[in-house]
C-alpha cells in the first residue's frame, strides 16, 4: 500500500461508525466486528468526518496507517463530509435486535415455537421507527426474521429501508423466496435454515424443499453477500450431522450456529423430535462462526438482545413474547428500559458452578425453570445439575 497523501481528506469508510455502548467501540458492519477504543483513539476518530486533511486531523501516523490498510478509514482528494452522531446510549447496551417483521411462512415446520402461522404482519411506519430508535441508541446489528420476512406484503419498502442504514442487516430466511429476492436485497448477510440433510430435513419442514434450501444458500454466496447456516438439533438428524457438516462449509458458510430446541408452539405437539442433552451437546459441538447475542459480565443471557414481534410486543427475547416488555409504539428505549437483567450468581442451579463465568447459564428459556440449570450447557460442561436445595 502507498503511502497516504497528507493533503487528503480522512473520513470514516461508509460501512463504520462510531459507537458509545459501555466504553467507545468502532464497529465495523461489513466484517462484523467490533474494537474497543480508549479516550485517544475515540478522539481521534472523531475528527474524521471528511472535513479535514490527514494532516490536520493529526493522527498517529502508524495508527492511521493501520485504520486505512483495514479498511476502516479512506482518503479522498476533495472534502466530502458527513454527520458522525455519538450519543450514550442506555446501560445495559442494546446491540442486537431481532425484528419478527411477519408472522406470515410458507411451511409449517414441525418444531416452531411461535406455532401456526398467522396474517400479522408489523406495519412498515413502525420498521422505521424502530429502526431509527435502534440506530440512535447505539445498536450493531439487526435480524429481521418471522415467521418468513419475505412474505411481508410491503417487504420491498422494507428493504428500502434498509439501503442506508448503518447497521449489519442480517435476514433471516427459509430459503424458498430468496432467489427472486437477492437482487435488490439490502443485507449484509442471510441466514438459511437447513435442518439435516435431505431426509432430516423435510421431516421439520416438510417435503420437497431441501433442494431449494441448498440452491438459495448457494445463491447467496454467488451474491457476495455473508451467508450463514441455522440449524435446529432433532431425532430426525443426529446421523446427518457429519454430512451436513461437509455440506455447510463445501457452501461456504461464516457460520454455522446449531441449537437444541425447546418443547414448545408445534414441537410441543412433536416430542418424537426431542433429544437429549448428551445428544444435543454432540451435534452442538460441530458449530462454528462467531455471532453471539448472549451475555457477559457475569451476567445471563440477552444482555444485550431485544426482540420485536409482528405484533408490536418488545421482549427480551422471541421466547418471551408472553412475558412483554412493552410495546413498540411506546418507544424501544422505554421498552428496554424495564428490562432487567439477571446475574448469574442469582440463577439457583449455577451460583456455586465452577464453570458458571464460561458457561454463561445458558439459555434460560431452556432451563423452563428462569433461575435453574440449564442441562444442554450442564451437559456441555460435563457439569452435574444442581437444584436450588
Amino acid at each position: 500500500m502507498s503511502p497516504p497523501n497528507p493533503a487528503h481528506y480522512l473520513r470514516l469508510a461508509p460501512h463504520v461508525c462510531l459507537r458509545q455502548l459501555e466504553e467507545p467501540y468502532l464497529y465495523d458492519r461489513r466484517a462484523d466486528e467490533l474494537y474497543e477504543l480508549n479516550q485517544e483513539g475515540l478522539e481521534a476518530l472523531q475528527k474524521c468526518r471528511g472535513h479535514l486533511t490527514m494532516e490536520q486531523a493529526g493522527l498517529e501516523p502508524e495508527f492511521a496507517q493501520v485504520c486505512l490498510e483495514e479498511g476502516l478509514l479512506e482518503l479522498n482528494p476533495d472534502p466530502w463530509p458527513m454527520p458522525l452522531a455519538l450519543g450514550p446510549g442506555p446501560s445495559p447496551s442494546l446491540r442486537y435486535l431481532e425484528l419478527q417483521v411477519t408472522w406470515r411462512c410458507n411451511l409449517a415446520c414441525a418444531h416452531c415455537y411461535l406455532g401456526a402461522a398467522q396474517k400479522v404482519d408489523l406495519p412498515v411506519e413502525r420498521v422505521a421507527a424502530i429502526l431509527r430508535e435502534f440506530e440512535a441508541m447505539g445498536g450493531l446489528r439487526v435480524m429481521l426474521s418471522g415467521g418468513e420476512p419475505l412474505m411481508h406484503p410491503r417487504w420491498d419498502e422494507i428493504n428500502a429501508l434498509l439501503a442506508a442504514l448503518p447497521l449489519r442487516r442480517v435476514l433471516l430466511s427459509n430459503g424458498l423466496l430468496l432467489p427472486q429476492a437477492l437482487e435488490k436485497l439490502n443485507c449484509d448477510e442471510v441466514q438459511v435454515s437447513l435442518d439435516g440433510l435431505q431426509a432430516g430435513h423435510e421431516r421439520l419442514r416438510g417435503k420437497g424443499n431441501f433442494a431449494q434450501a441448498v440452491a438459495a444458500a448457494r445463491a447467496v454466496r454467488e451474491s457476495g453477500r455473508d451467508l450463514s447456516i441455522a440449524t435446529m438439533v432433532h431425532a430426525y438428524n443426529l446421523e446427518e450431522m457429519a454430512g451436513l457438516e461437509e455440506l455447510v462449509r463445501e457452501l461456504g458458510a461464516g457460520e454455522w450456529g446449531i441449537d437444541a430446541p425447546c418443547l414448545v408452539g408445534r414441537l410441543g405437539e412433536h416430542p418424537e423430535l426431542a433429544v437429549t442433552p448428551a445428544q444435543a451437546v454432540e451435534a452442538m459441538s460441530r458449530a462454528y462462526g462467531g455471532a453471539f447475542h448472549g451475555g457477559g459480565g457475569g451476567m445471563a443471557c440477552g444482555l444485550h438482545l431485544a426482540t420485536v414481534a409482528a405484533d408490536g410486543k418488545v421482549a427480551q427475547c422471541g421466547f418471551y413474547l408472553d412475558q412483554p416488555l412493552g410495546r413498540a409504539e411506546e418507544g424501544l428505549w422505554t421498552c428496554w428500559a424495564r428490562r432487567r437483567a439477571l446475574a448469574i450468581k442469582d440463577l439457583s442451579g449455577c451460583r456455586d458452578c465452577a464453570v458458571a463465568d464460561d458457561c454463561g447459564g445458558g439459555c434460560r428459556f431452556r432451563a423452563l425453570d428462569p433461575r435453574g440449570p440449564d442441562l444442554v450447557m450442564c451437559a456441555a460442561y460435563g457439569m452435574e445439575p444442581k437444584e436450588e436445595a
